[in-house]
């Protein structure tokens, strides 16, 4: 009789764990409506969910996209009901919408989810809610890996034989030999973004050439036009790009003026659409709420999900104020960076994971660089990311599985 009980309370748990571990985490679409009125308003919430708990954002638009606000929002689901509940307004300002708070349920049919139910809110007419989303297909292009290409966004570091201090380093690399590279000094000089060509030989060797700067944020500063060979390896999660660079001063000739020579380190993380998926669903809440875009500049993996992350200026001390935010949550506030580093233990709390570098104040040297270290008790991963008031570095974190 004892076992009899014990099988049926394991099968009762299972079935309880299956409910609650229902993922409402995405994009969800609909609309609401209010009682006795023929008002009808598009509604799309963006949320995330940790456990039974769901945060995120959410927007009402009129019908005819005139007239719309955003909402932060959380959630709760119990294994049979999705309750939501709108905190606060975020924009506009003025005038202020309903803050509702709705009780939804949840059905599928197909290959469609369907979340419908009643909201109300004070000093509104209630009404319905409904939201719904398509399934992703159960197929094996959830985990195929999107083709590896030399074309895009690269991201990195820059050394220099004659200093003690390295650059950050963006290149990206565009159909027809044409690109742009992007670089911050920690010291004096501030930032450039260059012009480029670029060839490669077999898909295992890139050569580049900068033919001049775009833009600088220091007119006073000579920078080296560089141009590099750098070899293609594939590491785990990341594609490498690395190599040495030579160059000269702007201004100057290759016989005139030469620079001091370093090297070039650039890697890309290797996306499936089941990342891409997760990226977007964290993703579009922050840049929504933040209006800023967010670039994924590197790829770590990690052998355990208990880590220590730690934060610290890694160049000239100039002031730089950052948020952190992991998965949505903000985990450092308001924090002015100093050569002391801050320690934060985590807990991922799945596959891949996204790092996000909000820039609160960019100091007096622009852009917001900041040096993040991820110590999985193994090793220890050092990289620097780079934010500014329109663009926010991330790094996308994942946890190594052996099957």
């Amino acid at each position: 009789m004892n076992s009899k009980k014990t099988v049926l309370s394991l099968i009762a748990f299972i079935f309880l764990q299956s409910l609650i571990a229902q993922n409402f985490s995405g994009q969800w679409e609909g609309y609401i409506t209010q009682d006795n009125l023929s008002d009808k308003f598009k509604y799309t919430i963006n949320v995330q969910q940790r456990g039974n708990s769901i945060y995120g954002t959410s927007a009402s638009l009129t019908m005819d996209g005139e007239h719309g606000a955003r909402f932060e929002l959380s959630g709760f689901w119990d294994g049979k009901i999705l309750v939501l509940q709108e905190l606060k307004q975020t924009m506009p300002s003025q005038p202020q919408w309903c803050i509702k708070y709705a009780t939804l349920t949840l059905d599928e049919d197909g290959a469609v989810q369907k979340l419908s139910g009643r909201w109300k809110a004070n000093g509104c007419t209630p009404g319905d809610m409904v939201l719904s989303r398509k399934l992703a297909m159960k197929t094996d292009t959830l985990v195929q890996e999107i083709n590896p290409t030399l074309t895009g966004k690269w991201t990195g570091t820059l050394s220099q034989s004659d200093r003690d201090y390295g650059f950050y380093f963006e290149a990206e690399f565009t159909e027809g030999g044409e690109g742009q590279s992007y670089i911050v000094s920690e010291d004096n000089g501030g930032s450039a973004t260059h012009l480029l060509n670029w060839s490669s030989l077999n898909k295992t060797r890139l050569t580049f050439e900068e033919s001049g700067i775009l833009k600088k944020s220091d007119g006073d500063w000579r920078w080296c036009i560089k141009s590099g060979d750098l070899k293609f390896r594939r590491d785990g999660s990341r594609l490498i790009l690395e190599g040495t660079w030579s160059g000269y001063i702007e201004g100057y000739t290759k016989e005139t003026g030469a620079c001091a020579k370093g090297r070039l380190y650039l890697e890309k993380p290797v996306m499936t659409e089941t990342i891409i998926r997760h990226q977007k669903a964290i993703q579009q809440p922050y840049e929504s709420e933040s209006q800023r875009t967010v670039k994924i500049e590197r790829v770590l993996e990690v052998s355990r999900p208990n880590i220590k992350l730690k934060v610290w200026d890694n160049g000239t001390v100039d002031g730089d104020v950052v948020t952190l935010f992991l998965n949505g949550e903000r985990i450092l506030h308001n924090h002015r960076v100093s050569k002391r580093k801050i320690g934060i233990p985590v807990t991922l709390q799945q596959e891949a994971n996204f790092l996000i570098l909000h820039a609160e104040d960019l100091g007096d040297i622009s852009p917001n660089t900041v040096a993040v270290a991820v110590d999985d008790g193994e090793k220890e991963q050092v990289i620097i990311l780079s934010s500014n008031l329109e663009e926010s570095g991330a790094v996308m974190i994942r946890q190594f599985k052996v099957n």
